[in-house]
């Protein structure tokens, strides 16, 4: 038996409840701390330099947060299980003289029932097709996204078709048949890959009624930069959707589940095995209320690397543990699933 089983089994039980108290959650997330400083050493490392070990830590938000750089190390590798146990490994995007970020697994059980979990909260209906702007996960195994997009597929529709070749071409043939059919469609991709569409059409096409958009990503490293309100009235000129009808998802590869925020102007939930705070990345204090600063994310569905994860991106936290993205930090590098689909 592997020494996380009885960590997976209690993860797994937080999956199906539809909340998870903050003494709950606690609980569960020091017992990871603790698996994680004595199994990971590059962590172990980080936090006891920083004067943070499990007999210091009492509550889940004084766990040290790991910069997502560090999945960026090419002397260290970011495990709580031994290296030789690798079985997967999902890449950061980026050029190709940049060193990728590495996420590593031993299972991918864990992670792929989050996903799953999390898009049922979601309470969305069933389509006949879900059609997909992003490469397989066949031609695509290091990107998570793709992978997710594998998780999902079947759960969205009962057909699936990816308009994305091996080359990198967008097929958008077959779009404008399948909405002439009637029944609703459920688009997915990224946002730079939705812009590769609308650059395509040479008119409208008006999708079906109930038909919705899923996007991800942003712009930074892309020869494209649109607001919010700006991509969702392409959608709305070039396929007919209602800002409603488009749900934006907030993730990446270096964590093990999603945030999901509907329309315009709604800030982005997690499920409930995951906890957020937004800090002063000058003191790493909770940022006064309203005020900007570094989303750091706390994720259980991370057990295999680090549960706590900084990132570079800038937001604002609200008293109902969701939070509104403002943008990437600017002096942070270029990245995202957004800038592997526009290369």
């Amino acid at each position: 038996m592997s020494p996380y089983n009885d960590l997976e089994a209690q993860i797994l039980s937080c999956f199906e409840q539809d909340d998870l108290s903050d003494v709950s959650f606690n609980k569960i997330a020091l017992l990871v701390f603790g698996f994680q400083y004595k199994n990971n050493p590059a962590y172990q490392n980080y936090c006891s330099a920083i004067g943070s070990t499990p007999e210091t830590v009492s509550h889940w938000n004084q766990i040290p947060p790991l910069p997502t750089d560090a999945f960026k190390s090419t002397e260290t590798v970011i495990t709580s299980f031994p290296a030789r146990q690798i079985k997967h490994t999902f890449l950061t995007s980026g050029t190709t003289s940049e060193v990728p970020g590495k996420h590593n697994f031993p299972s991918l059980s864990l992670y792929e029932a989050s996903i799953r979990y999390r898009w049922k909260q979601l309470n969305l209906p069933k389509v006949a097709r879900g059609i997909f702007l992003t490469p397989s996960p066949a031609s695509a195994p290091n990107s998570s996204l793709s992978h997710m997009m594998g998780v999902l597929e079947s759960s969205i529709a009962s057909e699936s078709i990816w308009l994305l070749k091996d080359n990198g071409e967008l097929d958008d043939s077959g779009l404008v048949r399948y909405a002439s059919e009637k029944e609703p469609l459920f688009l997915l991709g990224t946002a730079i890959s939705f812009l590769g569409l609308f650059d395509r059409l040479t008119e409208p096409i008006k999708l079906p009624k109930a038909s919705m958009v899923m996007e991800t990503g942003g712009y930074k490293g892309s020869h494209r930069n649109l607001e919010k309100t700006e991509l969702y009235q392409l959608f709305k000129d070039k396929l007919g959707l209602h800002e409603n009808s488009i749900i934006n998802e907030y993730s990446m590869t270096e964590l093990s589940s999603q945030f999901y925020t509907q329309g315009i102007g709604d800030p982005h939930y997690g499920p409930p095995w995951t906890r957020t705070r937004v800090i002063d990345p000058r003191t790493g204090a909770d940022s006064a209320p309203g005020s900007l600063g570094y989303l750091v994310i706390y994720d259980l569905a991370n057990l295999y690397s680090v549960m706590a994860i900084q990132t570079q991106d800038i937001a604002v936290a609200h008293n109902d543990g969701s939070f509104t993205l403002m943008g990437r930090d600017p002096s942070a590098l270029p990245r995202g699933c957004s800038r592997s689909a526009d290369s």
